[in-house]
């Protein structure tokens, strides 16, 4: 199992390449690395937000200038469906915006 810190340690102290976070999805224990929104600058596609999903936790991680990446939100994934855990992860990562349909109350 992979801890969220160790996730962002691999991380660089900038954006990051989404190349990079395409090249996390080749590690066994990481389901989704995608970014949520990318720059281009040069010939390299940058995010500063990105959702990181393993099989026990999604997490969205942000970076921020002076701070580095922090977690900005985190979804409990033990004993869950995958799907639901990305969904959820999905929504709180967009906050005010609507890309992603909320989810149906149960």
């Amino acid at each position: 199992m992979v801890s969220e810190d160790t996730v962002l340690d691999t991380f660089p102290d900038s954006p990051v390449t989404t190349a990079a976070l395409s090249e996390l999805e080749n590690h066994d224990d990481i389901l989704t690395a995608i970014p949520l929104i990318s720059e281009a600058r040069g010939a390299k596609e940058l995010s500063k937000h990105a959702v990181i999903q393993t099989d026990s936790v999604a997490i969205v991680v942000v970076y921020n200038d002076g701070e580095g990446w922090t977690v900005d939100h985190r979804v409990d994934g033990t004993d869950r469906d995958n799907d639901e855990v990305f969904e959820e992860a999905m929504v709180a990562a967009q906050g005010e915006t609507s890309l992603v349909d909320a989810p149906d109350e149960k």
